[in-house]
Protein backbone atom coordinates (compact mmCIF):
# COMPACT_ATOMS: atom_id res chain seq x y z
CA UNK A 1 0.00 0.00 0.00
CA UNK A 2 1.41 3.38 -1.07
CA UNK A 3 2.03 6.15 1.71
CA UNK A 4 -0.83 8.33 0.25
CA UNK A 5 -2.96 5.17 0.83
CA UNK A 6 -1.90 4.70 4.45
CA UNK A 7 -1.97 8.55 4.75
CA UNK A 8 -5.62 8.46 3.65
CA UNK A 9 -6.60 5.28 5.87
CA UNK A 10 -5.59 7.45 8.75
CA UNK A 11 -7.60 10.30 8.38
CA UNK A 12 -10.97 10.45 10.68
CA UNK A 13 -14.27 11.08 8.57
CA UNK A 14 -15.93 14.12 10.04
CA UNK A 15 -19.28 14.06 9.55
CA UNK A 16 -20.64 17.45 7.92
CA UNK A 17 -22.03 19.53 11.05
CA UNK A 18 -20.68 17.59 13.01
CA UNK A 19 -18.52 20.14 15.31
CA UNK A 20 -21.50 22.88 15.07
CA UNK A 21 -24.01 20.33 16.35
CA UNK A 22 -20.97 19.41 19.22
CA UNK A 23 -20.97 23.42 19.72
CA UNK A 24 -24.88 23.43 20.09
CA UNK A 25 -24.83 20.10 22.21
CA UNK A 26 -22.34 21.34 24.37
CA UNK A 27 -23.85 25.21 25.09
CA UNK A 28 -27.23 23.40 26.09
CA UNK A 29 -25.09 20.99 28.76
CA UNK A 30 -24.55 24.31 30.10
CA UNK A 31 -27.52 25.94 30.25
CA UNK A 32 -28.91 23.31 32.13
CA UNK A 33 -25.87 22.81 34.14
CA UNK A 34 -24.52 19.47 33.03
CA UNK A 35 -21.20 21.24 33.58
CA UNK A 36 -18.73 18.21 32.87
CA UNK A 37 -21.08 17.11 29.50
CA UNK A 38 -20.87 20.51 28.32
CA UNK A 39 -16.70 20.15 28.79
CA UNK A 40 -16.80 16.84 26.73
CA UNK A 41 -18.77 18.03 23.92
CA UNK A 42 -17.37 21.08 23.61
CA UNK A 43 -13.72 19.74 23.60
CA UNK A 44 -14.40 17.59 20.72
CA UNK A 45 -15.56 20.47 18.88
CA UNK A 46 -12.13 22.38 19.89
CA UNK A 47 -10.07 19.82 18.37
CA UNK A 48 -11.76 19.87 15.27
CA UNK A 49 -11.50 23.46 14.75
CA UNK A 50 -8.91 25.20 17.48
CA UNK A 51 -9.20 28.46 16.07
CA UNK A 52 -13.18 28.76 16.16
CA UNK A 53 -14.27 31.70 18.78
CA UNK A 54 -17.94 30.84 19.14
CA UNK A 55 -16.34 26.95 20.47
CA UNK A 56 -13.12 28.42 22.42
CA UNK A 57 -15.71 31.21 24.22
CA UNK A 58 -18.29 28.14 25.17
CA UNK A 59 -15.29 26.14 26.37
CA UNK A 60 -13.64 28.35 28.70
CA UNK A 61 -17.16 29.02 30.02
CA UNK A 62 -17.49 25.27 30.58
CA UNK A 63 -13.91 24.19 31.87
CA UNK A 64 -14.48 27.90 34.40
CA UNK A 65 -17.90 26.02 35.64
CA UNK A 66 -16.26 22.93 36.04
CA UNK A 67 -13.12 24.53 38.05
CA UNK A 68 -10.74 23.66 35.27
CA UNK A 69 -9.22 26.71 35.80
CA UNK A 70 -5.83 25.70 34.57
CA UNK A 71 -7.30 24.30 31.01
CA UNK A 72 -9.50 27.75 31.11
CA UNK A 73 -6.42 29.71 31.15
CA UNK A 74 -4.43 27.80 29.05
CA UNK A 75 -7.38 28.84 25.98
CA UNK A 76 -7.85 32.29 26.94
CA UNK A 77 -3.87 32.89 26.76
CA UNK A 78 -4.11 30.86 22.93
CA UNK A 79 -6.93 33.12 22.41
CA UNK A 80 -5.26 36.74 22.90
CA UNK A 81 -2.37 35.25 21.44
CA UNK A 82 -3.92 34.18 18.06
CA UNK A 83 -6.26 37.14 18.15
CA UNK A 84 -8.92 34.51 18.06
CA UNK A 85 -12.42 36.22 19.31
CA UNK A 86 -13.26 39.78 21.13
CA UNK A 87 -10.24 40.55 22.31
CA UNK A 88 -11.74 42.69 25.90
CA UNK A 89 -13.99 39.62 26.36
CA UNK A 90 -11.54 37.17 26.02
CA UNK A 91 -9.38 39.53 28.26
CA UNK A 92 -12.56 39.44 30.69
CA UNK A 93 -12.58 35.57 31.04
CA UNK A 94 -8.57 35.92 31.64
CA UNK A 95 -8.93 38.27 34.30
CA UNK A 96 -11.85 36.21 36.38
CA UNK A 97 -9.84 32.82 35.74
CA UNK A 98 -6.54 34.59 37.06
CA UNK A 99 -8.75 35.72 40.16
CA UNK A 100 -9.76 32.14 40.84
CA UNK A 101 -6.27 30.91 40.72
CA UNK A 102 -5.15 33.31 43.50
CA UNK A 103 -2.53 34.78 40.49
CA UNK A 104 -3.43 38.67 41.62
CA UNK A 105 -0.12 39.93 40.48
CA UNK A 106 -0.83 38.54 37.05
CA UNK A 107 -3.75 40.45 37.48
CA UNK A 108 -2.00 43.15 38.20
CA UNK A 109 0.48 42.84 35.48
CA UNK A 110 -2.17 42.34 32.50
CA UNK A 111 -4.26 45.50 33.78
CA UNK A 112 -1.40 47.79 34.41
CA UNK A 113 0.16 47.11 31.07
CA UNK A 114 -3.34 47.54 29.13
CA UNK A 115 -3.66 51.04 30.71
CA UNK A 116 0.04 51.74 29.93
CA UNK A 117 -0.72 50.88 26.06
CA UNK A 118 -3.40 53.37 26.10
CA UNK A 119 -5.57 49.83 24.75
CA UNK A 120 -8.41 50.00 27.32
CA UNK A 121 -12.01 51.34 25.70
CA UNK A 122 -13.67 54.36 27.84
CA UNK A 123 -16.32 52.36 28.76
CA UNK A 124 -14.06 49.13 30.09
CA UNK A 125 -12.02 51.53 32.67
CA UNK A 126 -14.14 51.83 35.81
CA UNK A 127 -14.32 47.57 35.11
CA UNK A 128 -10.26 47.00 35.17
CA UNK A 129 -10.03 49.92 37.86
CA UNK A 130 -12.72 47.68 40.28
CA UNK A 131 -10.62 44.16 39.49
CA UNK A 132 -7.02 46.55 39.43
CA UNK A 133 -7.87 47.73 42.67
CA UNK A 134 -9.31 44.22 44.09
CA UNK A 135 -6.00 42.11 43.41
CA UNK A 136 -4.11 44.66 45.14
CA UNK A 137 -6.04 44.66 48.61
CA UNK A 138 -5.66 40.59 48.28
CA UNK A 139 -2.20 41.25 47.76
CA UNK A 140 -1.67 43.90 50.52
CA UNK A 141 -3.73 41.64 52.84
CA UNK A 142 -1.26 38.48 52.24
CA UNK A 143 2.00 40.68 53.20
CA UNK A 144 3.75 39.55 55.97
CA UNK A 145 2.52 39.87 59.02
CA UNK A 146 -1.10 40.55 57.94
CA UNK A 147 -3.60 37.42 58.24
CA UNK A 148 -6.20 37.00 55.79
CA UNK A 149 -8.05 34.15 55.98
CA UNK A 150 -10.37 34.15 53.12
CA UNK A 151 -10.22 36.82 50.09
CA UNK A 152 -12.70 39.27 49.75
CA UNK A 153 -16.14 38.81 47.15
CA UNK A 154 -15.09 40.13 43.81
CA UNK A 155 -16.50 43.61 43.13
CA UNK A 156 -19.29 44.53 41.78
CA UNK A 157 -19.16 45.02 38.30
CA UNK A 158 -20.99 44.90 34.65
CA UNK A 159 -20.69 41.41 32.87
CA UNK A 160 -23.78 42.33 29.89
CA UNK A 161 -22.49 45.39 28.96
CA UNK A 162 -21.26 46.16 25.24
CA UNK A 163 -21.96 42.26 24.53
CA UNK A 164 -23.68 40.68 21.84
CA UNK A 165 -26.96 38.80 22.77
CA UNK A 166 -25.05 35.60 21.84
CA UNK A 167 -22.21 35.74 24.51
CA UNK A 168 -24.89 37.78 27.13
CA UNK A 169 -26.81 34.25 26.99
CA UNK A 170 -23.73 32.36 27.09
CA UNK A 171 -22.68 34.23 30.56
CA UNK A 172 -26.24 34.34 32.26
CA UNK A 173 -26.35 30.20 31.55
CA UNK A 174 -23.33 30.09 33.67
CA UNK A 175 -24.36 32.60 36.17
CA UNK A 176 -26.78 29.81 37.74
CA UNK A 177 -23.57 27.69 38.99
CA UNK A 178 -21.51 30.99 40.43
CA UNK A 179 -21.73 34.45 42.63
CA UNK A 180 -24.04 36.69 41.15
CA UNK A 181 -23.59 39.34 43.65
CA UNK A 182 -20.90 41.55 42.01
CA UNK A 183 -23.21 41.59 39.00
CA UNK A 184 -26.87 42.13 40.85
CA UNK A 185 -27.08 45.51 40.09
CA UNK A 186 -26.72 45.01 36.24
CA UNK A 187 -29.15 42.06 36.17
CA UNK A 188 -31.77 43.79 37.90
CA UNK A 189 -31.77 46.70 35.81
CA UNK A 190 -31.72 44.49 32.84
CA UNK A 191 -34.48 42.91 34.12
CA UNK A 192 -36.39 46.63 34.73
CA UNK A 193 -36.03 47.60 31.10
CA UNK A 194 -38.63 47.67 28.88
CA UNK A 195 -35.85 47.63 25.58
CA UNK A 196 -34.15 44.28 26.96
CA UNK A 197 -34.42 41.08 25.23
CA UNK A 198 -37.32 38.77 26.56
CA UNK A 199 -35.18 35.81 25.96
CA UNK A 200 -32.27 37.25 27.96
CA UNK A 201 -35.02 38.57 30.82
CA UNK A 202 -36.34 35.00 31.13
CA UNK A 203 -32.32 33.27 31.74
CA UNK A 204 -31.80 35.97 34.12
CA UNK A 205 -35.21 35.41 36.08
CA UNK A 206 -34.31 31.40 36.11
CA UNK A 207 -30.80 32.57 37.60
CA UNK A 208 -32.23 34.31 40.40
CA UNK A 209 -34.82 31.63 41.32
CA UNK A 210 -32.19 29.02 41.11
CA UNK A 211 -30.22 31.03 43.70
CA UNK A 212 -32.82 31.21 45.99
CA UNK A 213 -33.32 35.45 45.36
CA UNK A 214 -35.85 37.06 48.17
CA UNK A 215 -36.26 40.19 47.54
CA UNK A 216 -39.08 41.49 45.28
CA UNK A 217 -37.94 42.68 41.98
CA UNK A 218 -39.45 44.39 39.02
CA UNK A 219 -39.77 42.87 35.65
CA UNK A 220 -40.59 44.92 32.57
CA UNK A 221 -41.19 42.92 29.42
CA UNK A 222 -43.63 42.41 26.41
CA UNK A 223 -45.43 45.61 27.05
CA UNK A 224 -46.44 44.03 30.57
CA UNK A 225 -44.69 45.08 33.80
CA UNK A 226 -44.88 42.94 37.36
CA UNK A 227 -43.47 42.65 40.74
CA UNK A 228 -42.13 38.79 41.56
CA UNK A 229 -40.07 37.53 44.03
CA UNK A 230 -37.98 34.97 42.09
CA UNK A 231 -37.35 32.52 45.05
CA UNK A 232 -41.20 31.83 45.03
CA UNK A 233 -41.79 30.95 41.10
CA UNK A 234 -41.98 27.74 39.70
CA UNK A 235 -39.85 26.52 36.94
CA UNK A 236 -40.79 27.37 33.51
CA UNK A 237 -41.98 23.78 32.69
CA UNK A 238 -43.71 23.07 36.04
CA UNK A 239 -45.89 25.58 35.74
CA UNK A 240 -49.87 24.86 35.54
CA UNK A 241 -50.27 26.50 32.38
CA UNK A 242 -47.84 24.85 30.80
CA UNK A 243 -48.30 21.53 32.17
CA UNK A 244 -52.31 21.93 30.67
CA UNK A 245 -51.34 23.50 27.71
CA UNK A 246 -49.33 20.16 27.09
CA UNK A 247 -51.41 17.97 28.11
CA UNK A 248 -54.40 18.97 25.77
CA UNK A 249 -51.80 19.09 22.79
CA UNK A 250 -50.93 15.60 23.67
CA UNK A 251 -54.84 14.83 23.90
CA UNK A 252 -55.12 16.68 20.30
CA UNK A 253 -52.22 15.45 18.16
CA UNK A 254 -50.09 12.82 19.70
CA UNK A 255 -51.79 10.08 18.54
CA UNK A 256 -53.55 11.66 14.74
CA UNK A 257 -49.56 12.88 14.00
CA UNK A 258 -46.64 12.49 16.66
CA UNK A 259 -43.85 14.38 14.92
CA UNK A 260 -46.43 17.39 14.46
CA UNK A 261 -47.01 16.83 18.51
CA UNK A 262 -43.78 17.21 19.14
CA UNK A 263 -42.91 20.09 16.81
CA UNK A 264 -46.15 22.15 18.38
CA UNK A 265 -45.00 21.29 22.17
CA UNK A 266 -41.32 22.83 21.42
CA UNK A 267 -43.46 25.58 19.96
CA UNK A 268 -45.57 26.02 22.93
CA UNK A 269 -42.05 25.48 25.30
CA UNK A 270 -39.82 28.13 23.65
CA UNK A 271 -43.12 30.89 23.82
CA UNK A 272 -43.19 29.87 27.53
CA UNK A 273 -39.49 30.36 28.17
CA UNK A 274 -40.10 34.03 26.19
CA UNK A 275 -42.84 34.79 28.11
CA UNK A 276 -41.52 33.56 31.39
CA UNK A 277 -42.85 34.74 34.51
CA UNK A 278 -45.76 35.96 32.73
CA UNK A 279 -47.86 32.32 31.54
CA UNK A 280 -50.36 31.05 28.93
CA UNK A 281 -53.78 33.39 30.28
CA UNK A 282 -56.24 31.79 27.86
CA UNK A 283 -57.98 28.61 27.96
CA UNK A 284 -55.92 25.80 27.74
CA UNK A 285 -57.29 23.83 25.12
CA UNK A 286 -58.62 26.69 23.01
CA UNK A 287 -54.12 27.60 23.16
CA UNK A 288 -53.72 24.21 21.99
CA UNK A 289 -55.76 24.38 19.05
CA UNK A 290 -54.37 27.71 18.37
CA UNK A 291 -50.58 26.46 18.63
CA UNK A 292 -51.57 22.56 16.73
CA UNK A 293 -53.10 24.39 13.83
CA UNK A 294 -49.66 26.68 13.39
CA UNK A 295 -47.78 23.58 13.66
CA UNK A 296 -49.93 21.81 10.81
CA UNK A 297 -49.62 24.71 9.08
CA UNK A 298 -46.21 24.87 9.32
CA UNK A 299 -45.44 21.04 8.62
CA UNK A 300 -48.52 20.74 5.57
CA UNK A 301 -50.76 18.75 7.45
CA UNK A 302 -53.91 19.94 5.09
CA UNK A 303 -56.31 17.29 6.57
CA UNK A 304 -55.51 17.86 10.29
CA UNK A 305 -54.88 21.33 9.74
CA UNK A 306 -58.52 22.05 8.53
CA UNK A 307 -59.69 20.28 10.77
CA UNK A 308 -58.33 22.26 13.49
CA UNK A 309 -59.14 25.95 11.55
CA UNK A 310 -62.93 24.57 11.77
CA UNK A 311 -61.91 24.34 15.74
CA UNK A 312 -60.59 27.73 16.13
CA UNK A 313 -63.54 29.63 14.05
CA UNK A 314 -65.74 28.43 17.08
CA UNK A 315 -63.29 30.01 19.64
CA UNK A 316 -64.06 33.30 20.03
CA UNK A 317 -60.56 34.30 21.64
CA UNK A 318 -58.29 31.99 19.08
CA UNK A 319 -57.88 34.86 16.94
CA UNK A 320 -55.94 37.39 20.04
CA UNK A 321 -53.86 33.68 20.87
CA UNK A 322 -52.81 33.59 17.31
CA UNK A 323 -52.05 37.24 17.42
CA UNK A 324 -50.13 36.56 20.45
CA UNK A 325 -47.94 33.61 18.75
CA UNK A 326 -47.36 35.30 15.79
CA UNK A 327 -45.82 37.94 17.99
CA UNK A 328 -43.83 35.94 20.27
CA UNK A 329 -42.27 34.28 16.76
CA UNK A 330 -41.11 37.94 15.66
CA UNK A 331 -38.90 37.46 18.75
CA UNK A 332 -35.59 35.85 17.59
CA UNK A 333 -33.87 33.23 20.36
CA UNK A 334 -30.43 33.91 20.33
CA UNK A 335 -28.20 31.55 17.79
CA UNK A 336 -25.38 30.36 19.75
Amino acid sequence: MTKKNNEEKGKVLQFPGLKERLLEKGVQALENGDIQESADLLTQAYEMEPENPDINTALVLALYENKQYDEAKVICKEMLLEGIGEYFEVVDMYLMILIQLHQHQDVIDTINALFEEKEVPFEKEEHFKKLLHFSEKVLDGKEPGTEMKEEPEIPETAILKDKSLEEQTLIAAQLVHQNIRPYLSELLSYLSEETSHPFLQSMIVNVLREHGYDKEISINKLNKEVKVTPSMLQDVFETDSFMKVSEELDELLSQRNPSLFQHALELVKRHSFLMYPFEFQADSENTAIVYGSYAADMFADAILGEELKGKMEECEECAILLEQLNELEEISSPII
